[in-house]
């Protein structure tokens, strides 16, 4: 926060993105309502569903595309412009009569407004590198990602409350989302002047192909073992955790007994009780968990994810449930920063967009199977044997997590005034 006061470059990066993130927040929950009223409409919410992971599964292209973009500043100002027009574009083409091709059209503008947003956090990246003093990275990160949860949480709630208030006006969400891409754009050009001062220097060569370059990032992980193991593992974590928001529910649909009052309350109660964790695990930078190291963060993660499946198939309480979901997301909201703020003091600043477009990619490689997986197991025979193979898995996971922490450490930097950091 202290950076946040002080700091102008990182103040309007951080504007525009909680900006942006408002209208994506808004937008995505009241587009899936939307889809809800087509005459198709299993169909339009299934791919209106599938559609917001289409961005990330692209972002290794983004973020290369990135890393070869000179004028970083010009184009963050550029791609809000564009968002705010596909958006204005949008609000006029949503009042035609539904039908199926202007539906495919419509999911095609949010898609396409998602890669760009994609971009443009890829051009973020080494701005934000030059503007944060090293120490301060890691708090810095944390607190942008604890105000982005809390604007996700926020305004999805908003949105699915307003468009009941404003009669589904779907257009006027629109105008809505194209506006807040407008001010995020403004926010940046008024500090362009400053921001522009933190990019990297030109540099007059021909750029690589996006392949070559992509291929030089592999080329970059492969020879650091800590990045490597980080993010093979994040894909082992994510593979078993994509699931659990689903098996919650299959679980509660098949336990009444574990219902706070109801069904949609008490998933609601979850979901609060997991964005909470995640907010303050990020926001509280400082509470002693900083001096673990990456892995045994990791291995509290996994050992959490064990608690919280006993909570289904042996505890069967509600409150178990709740206390390990809010430790589990907790954690997270620790290992995101501390991966990003790692990768942001190893990577090559001309590598960071492609790096986090691989880190992204790998993260999202498990989850198809994970789910395919558990959700098969619990609908064929119990939600009860997903969460008992989940606790199995995961206590492998967290044996192998516990085995590479002795032998592979965090990277340790010497710019912490005479004693040796972790990001």
């Amino acid at each position: 926060m202290h950076e946040y006061f002080n700091n102008r470059g990182y103040r309007a990066i951080l504007n525009a993105s909680l900006l942006s993130g408002i209208g994506d927040s808004l937008y995505n929950i009241v587009f899936i309502i939307y889809a809800a009223t087509m005459p198709f409409k299993s169909l339009a919410v299934t791919l209106a569903a599938m559609a917001t992971s289409l961005p990330t599964m692209l972002s290794l292209v983004t973020g290369s595309l990135a890393d070869r973009t000179q004028a970083k500043t010009s184009h963050m100002v550029a791609t809000r412009i564009g968002q705010t027009l596909l958006f204005l574009g949008l609000a006029g083409m949503i009042l035609l009569p539904a039908s199926l091709p202007l539906f495919l059209l419509l999911l095609g503008i949010n898609i396409l407004s998602d890669t760009l947003g994609q971009y443009g956090n890829g051009l973020v990246l080494p701005l934000l590198h030059r503007l944060i003093p090293a120490k301060e990275l890691n708090t810095a990160i944390s607190f942008q990602s604890a105000t982005g949860t809390t604007v996700q949480m926020v305004f999805q709630a908003v949105g699915a409350s307003l468009i009941v208030l404003l009669n589904h006006n779907y257009a006027l969400f629109g105008g809505i989302n194209a506006v807040t891409f407008l001010l995020a754009a403004w926010v940046i050009t008024r500090e362009k002047s400053r921001l522009k001062q933190a990019e990297p220097p030109v540099v007059a060569h021909t750029h690589q192909p996006i392949l070559k370059n992509i291929g030089n990032v592999l080329k970059f992980l492969a020879t650091n073992r800590f990045l490597l193991a980080v993010i093979i593992f994040a894909m082992f974590v994510n593979t078993l955790g994509s699931s659990v928001d689903g098996l919650m529910s299959v679980s509660l649909v098949q336990q009444p007994g574990m219902w706070l009052r109801d069904f949609g309350t008490t998933v609601a109660l979850l979901n609060i009780v997991f964005s909470v964790g995640l907010i303050l695990g990020a926001l509280f930078a400082q509470d002693g968990l900083q001096r673990l190291s990456t892995f045994k963060l990791l291995s509290l993660l996994t050992a959490a994810m064990i608690g919280l499946s006993f909570s289904f198939f042996l505890f069967r309480s509600l409150a178990a449930v709740m206390g390990f979901s809010f430790l589990t997301s907790y954690l997270m909201g620790k290992i995101n920063p501390r991966v990003s703020t790692v990768m942001m003091r190893l990577v090559p600043e001309q590598q960071m967009g492609t790096t986090a477009g691989v880190v992204n990619l790998v993260a999202l490689l498990g989850m198809p199977v994970g789910q395919v997986v558990f959700f098969t197991l619990a609908n064929v025979v119990s939600a009860a044997a997903s969460w008992m193979l989940m606790a199995a898995l995961s206590a492998v996971l967290l044996l192998v997590l516990l085995l590479v922490g002795t032998r592979i450490a965090d990277p340790v930097f010497t710019d912490s005034e005479g004693q040796s950091e972790k990001a």
